[in-house]
């Protein structure tokens, strides 16, 4: 009886162990690409004139992204007026405007982005372009659709 105890314990932490592993060597397996992703980020808008800031992260192995510095024309204390649900008067600074991106080949996809200035949530992809620029496309339905941002990194 002791001895099918023990095997059991046995065959059950060698299998937590494997499954550890198997997910921790997932997880380092993103491409240079992907992991270029995360970072702090100058947003850029279509006028060439720079925007707020984001810092991008990793959470659970998808990409996720938070405001850390507002607008200029925006102050710390601005909240998010026409933003609905959980996210409705909540402060623009420190908001997860990114969330859910999970890894497609050398892009993040599948996610959605959080436009603070007219509330509404796009689906999203985002992709780098070298070691120093993201683009980031929110669409509403499909990619074509939509609007690309430049984002470059912030040394």
């Amino acid at each position: 009886m002791q001895t099918n105890r023990l095997k059991y314990l046995c065959t059950f932490a060698l299998a937590l162990f494997v499954m550890a592993f198997v997910a921790s060597a997932s997880a380092q397996q993103l491409s240079p690409k992907l992991q270029n992703a995360v970072g702090k980020w100058q947003v850029v808008g279509s006028d060439s004139k720079p925007g707020g800031q984001v810092e991008t992260y990793l959470e659970n192995g998808k990409l996720f992204g938070r405001v850390i510095k507002v607008r200029p024309e925006r102050t710390d204390k601005d909240l998010c007026e026409k933003c609905s649900g959980e996210l409705k008067n909540h402060l623009i600074l420190g908001m997860v405007i990114l969330r859910n991106f999970r890894p497609e080949g050398d892009d993040w996809v599948d996610g959605t982005a959080v436009d603070p200035e007219n509330g509404k949530e796009y689906k999203g992809k985002v992709w780098s372009v070298g070691a120093d620029q993201l683009n980031m496309r929110g669409f509403i339905g499909i990619s074509l659709l939509g609007r690309t941002e430049t984002w470059v990194r912030i040394h």
